[in-house]
């Protein structure tokens, strides 16, 4: 809960540093891996007509917020002053290097991986990733001018900006923003919070209904099948004692009864078999 973090950045020195350094690549920040990857994008979206510009008119507003809440989570994070309590804090530590070797992995594919696909209005030869793929994916077919892809690129430097200036406004210079905000837009800050009720829906159309049919499947299994079982097996040995039962009615003669005609029966058998 980022709510119950801040301050972690004198705690976790390298989380931090690697942190920053995949946010700025994530916004798009020239000239890290990410701004080539989504001048790319949003490039070929801009390039495809009137469909296309719709497409890189919603990508770029999801670039916006992307650089927003990428910010917003540093900045809760890692800035200010811890938010949890002092036992947690006291307990506050860097990650142990098998998890930051990783990170710092990680974080050096976000800054350099980028270089083997730079766009060729940079360097003409420089996308060497998609000449490598070319042969099976081909060349795609640009129609815009370079001025065109120059403003697609100012845009997207832009929002990238735009997101990280937002974010530190909020939850560096005027904290109290978000609070204001969130009285102000009562309603739709419930409607976000709650994002937008899908789990409350998917849980009346879809968990609760099953759940109700499975509890009567298995109280049906259990009744018929399971107590079926567990009940019937002594019962029919209850029935079977009670027929036997009858047998024994204490008369001598249908003892000797009995007797005699198991011992023809005997008899019988003896001579087949022999």
């Amino acid at each position: 809960n980022m709510q119950k973090m801040g301050g972690l950045k004198k705690y976790m020195p390298i989380t931090y540093k690697v942190f920053v350094l995949a946010t700025l690549s994530i916004t798009g920040i020239p000239f890290f891996s990410g701004f080539f990857s989504k001048d790319e994008i949003l490039w070929r979206a801009y390039n495809g007509g009137d469909l296309g510009k719709f497409l890189w008119f919603l990508a770029a507003l999801a670039a916006l917020l992307t650089a927003f809440y990428s910010w917003r989570l540093i900045f809760l994070t890692f800035h200010g002053t811890f938010r949890g309590s002092h036992e947690h804090e006291h307990h506050i530590h860097e990650s142990p290097p098998v998890i930051t070797v990783p990170l710092m992995c990680l974080a050096f594919g976000a800054v350099f991986a980028g270089y083997v696909g730079i766009p060729p209005i940079f360097y003409e030869h420089g996308d060497k990733i998609g000449e490598f793929l070319a042969p099976v994916l081909g060349h795609p077919e640009g129609h815009g001018t370079h001025a065109e892809e120059i403003f697609v690129i100012l845009v997207s430097i832009v929002v990238a900006v735009l997101g990280w200036m937002v974010a530190y406004n909020m939850y560096i210079k005027n904290t109290g923003l978000p609070q204001k905000l969130q009285d102000r837009f009562a309603p739709v800050h419930k409607l976000l919070f709650n994002k937008y009720y899908i789990d409350e829906l998917y849980s009346k159309t879809l968990v609760q209904p099953m759940l109700k049919a499975s509890d009567k499947i298995i109280l049906g299994f259990d009744t018929y099948v399971i107590e079926g079982i567990v009940n019937g097996v002594p019962n029919l040995i209850g029935a079977f004692g009670r027929k036997f039962r009858e047998v024994q009615t204490g008369m001598l003669s249908n003892y000797a009864l009995v007797m005699a005609i198991g011992a023809v029966c005997i008899v019988g058998i003896w001579i087949f078999l022999k």
